[in-house]
Parts: structure tokens; C-alpha cells; sequence
């Protein structure tokens, strides 16, 4: 019985922490490549299982093609096409071939798998933009991002602005959220949960020591989400009513501000201890 394939499995726990926490080029994209990488093989295996292999094949060809015509762009501005390569005209009528043959519901299908490709990516580059920022923050020469609660503090430090004064100035911001229906929002509830409970395991995944059992169980579960993705219907079949919008942004309360609430005063008690050097906790830091 041929070995089934972990995705996500970490054989060298140290090399896993490297690409974790380095800067160098390669080595930092590398989780990004892996999760893209491993979310398309679970997409595709998921395209098989609920559709069949013809349609996996035609996603794959006319994604190979895309691939190729983005290729081939990119070679004819530096004048290095490999020979024998087909040209942008022949990749583009081949990829209208696979188009044109297609009925309505092989068309809905197609587009269906890249909408949910393209979904997968974005959870991915998010989950990225996260483990970036942290690696950045364990650094010992981190650099004050710009705009962020220590660079800002940092700016007013170096203007002379004393502890007090920057005290004084949180005291006085007022923030006000505002929680509406956004008109180009159409995505479902359940979709959204779906995205979120992805991106969470994707979370989980960088958290070492990963062992082998714990990978196989959490992607899994990320197949199971792309499953319950592929079973749903992208857009809602009636009107939302007023009730509807309501739970839709009261399901943004726990994650937007409850939990993220606490996070945020730390994160401001950490920036004011590092720049003013002075013990701070969140419970001391002016309500905002």
C-alpha cells in the first residue's frame, strides 16, 4: 500500500524554526511556497474526490497555461525564451479551446475551483504577513515599522515628547467602531467561518515542535474546510434581512474586539516599556 503523503510534516524541527525566523530571501518564503503548495494538492484532491479526474485535468492544463503565458511575458521583456517554447498567441488559443468546449455547468465548475484556489492563496499570504511580523519582532536588531505603536513612539520619544505627555495624548484618543453592512460583502456566513477555521489551522501549523500525528490531523481538517467550501454555494439564494445583517456583524465581535482588545493593550504596554524604559503592564496603560 502506496504511503500517504504529509503535507505539512516537519522531518527537521530546526530547519522548520530557521524558515521561521530568518531573513534571508529564499528561505522566508519557503512556509509561504509550502502552504500554497499543499492547500492547491489538498484543492485538487478534493476536485477529484466530489467532481472526477476530467475536470481536475482541465483545471490543472489551463492553470499550467496561465503559468506558461506569465512565463513567456516575463521572458520577452529580458529576450530569453527558451526555444521550442509555445508563444503568447498559441498558449491563449489553447487555454480558449478548453474554455469554449465547456458546458455551463463545466464552466461553473472551473471557475468555481480557481475562485476557491485564489481564496486559499489569500488565507495563505495573510498567514505569511503574520509569521512575518513575528519573526521580525524576535529579531535583536528589530526595526521599528513605521506607523506601528513603537515606531510612533519611538518618533516622540526622539522629539523630545517625556512619558507623561505621550500618557496624556492616549488618554485623549477616542476611538469609535463602526459596525454596518458592507454592500460588496456577499460572501456567506458559512463561508467566512469555513475561511476562518482554515487560517487558524494554517496558525497552528507554525507552531513547533511539529510533530508528524498532530500535522496529519490539522490538515485534515483544512481539507475537510476546502470540502464543506466546495459542497457550499458561494452567494446567498435570497435577500438578507435585517436579523441576517445584525448576526453577521455580531459574529465580527468576538474576534475583532473581544479577543483582540486585550492583545492590543499589551502590545502597547510592551512598546511603551521598550521605548521609555519603564514597567508597564496593559492594565496601566490609559483606556483608550
Amino acid at each position: 500500500m502506496e504511503a500517504v503523503e504529509v503535507l505539512w510534516k516537519a522531518d527537521d524541527q530546526a530547519a522548520r524554526l530557521l524558515e521561521l525566523t530568518s531573513n534571508d530571501g529564499d528561505t522566508k518564503e519557503a512556509p509561504l511556497r509550502r502552504d500554497v503548495r499543499s492547500l492547491g494538492r489538498l484543492l485538487g484532491d478534493v476536485i477529484r474526490e466530489q467532481v472526477g479526474d476530467a475536470l481536475f485535468d482541465a483545471v490543472e492544463e489551463l492553470r499550467q497555461l496561465l503559468i506558461q503565458h506569465r512565463e513567456v511575458g516575463h521572458d520577452a521583456l529580458d529576450e530569453t525564451t527558451p526555444a521550442g517554447a509555445r508563444s503568447e498567441h498559441e498558449l491563449v488559443e489553447r487555454a480558449e479551446q478548453i474554455v469554449r468546449r465547456m458546458t455551463i455547468a463545466e464552466a461553473y465548475r472551473m471557475t468555481k475551483a480557481f475562485a476557491i484556489y485564489f481564496e486559499l492563496t489569500n488565507l495563505a499570504e495573510t498567514n505569511h504577513r503574520k509569521r512575518r511580523r513575528r519573526a521580525a519582532q524576535l529579531a535583536p536588531d528589530y526595526p521599528a515599522q513605521p506607523g506601528s505603536f513603537r515606531g510612533t513612539l519611538r518618533r516622540m520619544r526622539d522629539a523630545g515628547i517625556e512619558l507623561e505627555a505621550v500618557l496624556e495624548w492616549l488618554q485623549k484618543i477616542e476611538v469609535i467602531p463602526v459596525f454596518t453592512a458592507h454592500p460588496t460583502e456577499v460572501a456567506r456566513r458559512t463561508v467566512l467561518f469555513k475561511r476562518r477555521r482554515i487560517a487558524e489551522q494554517l496558525e497552528q501549523l507554525d507552531r513547533l515542535p511539529l510533530a508528524s500525528a498532530e500535522a496529519v490531523e490539522r490538515e485534515a481538517a483544512i481539507a475537510a474546510e476546502i470540502t464543506a467550501l466546495w459542497q457550499t454555494d458561494e452567494v446567498r439564494r435570497r435577500q438578507p434581512k435585517v436579523h441576517d445583517e445584525i448576526e453577521m456583524g455580531l459574529d465580527y465581535y468576538p474576534n475583532c474586539l473581544i479577543h483582540t482588545l486585550p492583545r492590543l493593550y499589551e502590545e502597547i504596554a510592551v512598546a511603551l516599556h521598550e521605548t521609555y524604559n519603564r514597567d508597564f503592564q496593559a492594565r496601566d496603560v490609559p483606556t483608550v
